[in-house]
């Protein structure tokens, strides 16, 4: 099927459901055609399924970001010439309009068949990814990256060194930039790549930033990906430590900290390297107004939940486990059953919750 004019030359074929993009390169970032790419698919309802060698890796903003949809799919090429799915080692095939999982086993009983290389061991250590969201008022005087530097001493031991629209990051590090370039697109969103320099006792770390504009002032959420030096994960008291020291100096709405395992250099494979397990949630002010601070705070099997923050308009911090245990996912739906029931009741919400990686 001809390219449709409204998407970028990165679109290697669309079908009625997807937009598939061949990479064959060894490491996949979120360049600026990818973006493109996923923009127009968005546009035009439709998602994105990336092909790319075995050998290729994702980057964060790539693996974070690119295989929300329901028929996105990261579709990796093995030796023997057949497909499978990067995320989760099934078997793919093409059937005409987009890849889908090749199902095993008698009619009524088929299974997903997963790919021998898939499970094949490769050496990973730890990666901390934290998302957080903080509101700021919309004035004059507001400068963006202030949260991001705060993120990144906290978690890699360093600042951010670049910002970027795209992958590789070409721009050095610049509240005052990012300010500038975010207010000249407002009222649209902005969402930027930043990285930090690794080495002298500093982590790889990269992340993202995405500011929007809402009715009650600018949405700054940064997620970041750390690498640490072994498969060990922060406490949930120092990673809970951190998220106090964001809602003592900014309007914290949300922050999320998970283990899960990549390359030592922050990059993601088509391997199975375990299942990520919560460290902690926290919820801003916002999410409990109105209710009794000590109902919120008990939950049964999250003993050491906390307010954090100022005072008078106290954040809470749940710690949830070490990172290790997929099984604190059922901590995770307990909290946001006690703060959020119609969206906790939803059992794909607190699956998808459990799959990121």
């Amino acid at each position: 099927m001809p390219n449709e004019l409204i998407f970028s030359p990165g679109a290697d074929l669309i079908t009625d459901q997807v937009v598939v993009v061949m990479q064959d390169r060894p490491v996949i970032g979120m360049s600026s055609w990818l973006s493109d790419t996923m923009a127009s698919a968005a546009a035009s309802s439709r998602d994105v399924q990336l092909v790319t060698p075995v050998a290729s890796r994702l980057t964060w903003p790539v693996r974070s970001l690119l295989f929300q949809g329901t028929y996105s799919r990261w579709v990796v090429s093995a030796a023997d010439g057949e497909y499978f799915d990067g995320l989760n080692g099934s078997k793919l095939r093409w059937n005409g309009d987009q890849f889908v999982t090749a199902l095993t086993g008698d009619a009524g009983q088929e299974q997903p068949e997963i790919d021998t290389t898939f499970v094949s061991e490769d050496e990973v250590v730890a990666h901390l990814q934290l998302t957080v969201r903080v509101r700021h008022q919309a004035t004059e005087s507001l400068e963006l990256g202030q949260v991001v530097e705060k993120l990144f001493a906290g978690t890699s031991g360093g600042g951010p060194s670049g910002w970027s629209t795209s992958e590789p990051v070409t721009q050095p590090w610049s509240r005052a930039a990012v300010t500038e370039f975010c207010r000249g697109r407002a009222p649209r969103p902005s969402w930027l790549v930043v990285s930090g320099p690794a080495g002298d006792g500093v982590k790889p770390v990269v992340g993202t930033i995405e500011i929007r504009r809402t009715q009650s002032g600018v949405d700054e959420t940064v997620t970041l990906s750390v690498a640490q030096p072994a498969r060990d994960f922060p406490s949930t008291s120092e990673v809970g430590t951190l998220i106090d020291s964001v809602a003592d100096d900014f309007t914290l709405i949300s922050a999320m900290a998970i283990g899960a395992y990549g390359a030592a250099d922050g990059t993601y494979t088509p391997r199975f390297v375990g299942v990520p397990a919560p460290i902690g949630v926290a919820a801003g002010h916002e999410a409990w107004r109105g209710r009794d601070l000590s109902d919120v705070l008990t939950i049964e099997g999250v003993p050491k939940a906390l307010a954090i923050g100022p005072a008078q308009a106290s954040a809470l911090w749940y710690p949830l486990g070490d990172g290790h245990q997929p099984d604190d996912w059922e901590k995770y739906r307990m909290v946001m059953d006690k703060l959020v029931p119609s969206e906790a009741s939803n059992p794909q919400h607190v699956a998808n919750r459990g799959t990121e990686q």
